[in-house]
């Protein structure tokens, strides 16, 4: 949950200030393209169609920011898929934080469309990809 964070590079410093010598520390988060195709539809909002988690600390700043503290970063990437097949599941989950929260109906309905219109398209499903890495760094002795 780095990408909460204000600072997520004081946050892998912190963990790095009290992991012992030969401590591992692993931070998994999302590439940019992780479920582009749900991202996508949010662009009825004016967002760009990137995981926004990833924006804030996906794979480039996890590599980056773990290199920079422990000198050593292993990655591994878990690519996967979910098929989601109720369009009001879609709906509810992006209107549940911004900006998807704040909007007013005239783009509601602009969403609830695009939905619709992804749904269509894969025949009755919305078949999405996902992007997840594990980063693991080993603290010298």
């Amino acid at each position: 949950m780095l990408y909460h964070l204000p600072d997520p590079a004081a946050g892998i410093a912190e963990m790095a200030r009290v992991l012992k010598p030969g401590g591992f520390l692993a931070v998994t988060t999302n590439g940019i393209g992780n479920m582009r195709e749900i991202y996508q539809l949010t662009t009825v909002f004016g967002s760009a169609p990137t995981d926004p988690a990833a924006e804030a600390f996906g794979y480039d700043a996890a590599e980056q920011m773990m290199r920079t503290q422990f000198g050593n970063v292993a990655m591994s990437q878990y690519p996967a898929s979910m098929r989601i097949t109720e369009p009001e599941d879609v709906f509810l989950a992006l209107t549940s934080y911004p900006p998807g929260e704040g909007a007013g109906e005239p783009q509601l309905s602009r969403f609830r469309q695009a939905i619709a219109d992804a749904f269509r398209q894969g025949s009755g499903a919305l078949d999405v990809s996902k992007e997840t890495g594990l980063f693991l760094s080993r603290k010298t002795a």
